[in-house]
């Protein structure tokens, strides 16, 4: 009887040890089904902090129990807390979901107050010979003017009105770019998803701020887009250095 409660005592260690022992997990993040690159995975428990790959997979080390964070950039953010099926073949499976982007309605009007319009003066009706012997100028006779001419003054002034109030394009700077990455690609995102080397990722960055593309992706606030075009331009980066 004691034999038999030694054993089960000493079973129970051996689980209970292996339980609080951290292992790596894995999982995959996926959104409506599609992988989703540049979700940070956060272990609360032990403060650990990875980022998804261009097809949404994730390796991080933890225990049973530990609480796993979700969270992305105009995602709603996940907590889960591990237990030990999450260790098995099919790992940890999350789907993320998109937080609706409100959009600002902008009005553009038009403004026309400066050019009045009056109605036309109708004079009375004059015969030939009149209009001939009292105008001083022979109106048979081009001479080049025009008689009641355009009020060009006045038509410049309504043009710059109707275009009054036109959006320009914001032109991004290397700083933004520069802020954009920093909050939203830690440095294992570089070192580990993209591979490189702590010392090229400053050289790899100033190559991508070089592409007009990263501007557009950057002023249109898109992370997974722009996680791709990162990832795309590794092997460009590569190929320069090789």
């Amino acid at each position: 009887m004691k034999i038999t409660s030694l054993v089960a005592l000493f079973l129970f260690a051996v689980q209970l040890a292996f339980s609080q022992s951290e292992k790596p997990v894995h999982g995959k993040v996926t959104t409506d089904g599609f992988p989703t690159g540049g979700i940070e995975v956060i272990n609360q428990t032990n403060g650990t902090v990875v980022v998804t790959d261009a097809s949404g997979k994730f390796s991080i080390p933890a225990k049973v129990g530990d609480v796993l964070i979700f969270a992305g950039k105009n995602y709603t953010a996940r907590k889960i807390t591990l237990n030990q099926k999450d260790f098995g073949k099919t790992g940890v499976e999350t789907n993320m979901n998109q937080e609706t982007i409100q959009l600002i309605e902008v009005e553009v009007t038009k403004e026309v107050d400066d050019l009045k319009l009056e109605p036309p003066v109708v004079e009375p009706l004059r015969s030939v010979d009149n209009i001939l012997n009292n105008s001083p100028n022979n109106m048979m006779v081009y001479n080049g003017a025009i008689k009641d001419g355009l009020n060009f003054v006045a038509i410049g002034k309504l043009i710059g009105k109707l275009f009054k109030g036109k959006k320009k394009d914001k032109v991004i700077t290397n700083m933004e770019m520069k802020e954009y990455v920093s909050d939203n690609f830690n440095k294992d995102f570089f070192l580990n998803t993209l591979k490189l080397k702590e010392d090229e990722i400053e050289i790899f960055l100033e190559y991508c701020y070089a592409d007009p593309k990263m501007a557009t992706l950057v002023n249109d606030n898109n992370v997974l887009e722009a996680s791709d075009f990162l990832i795309s331009k590794k092997e460009e980066f590569r190929k320069l250095k090789n």
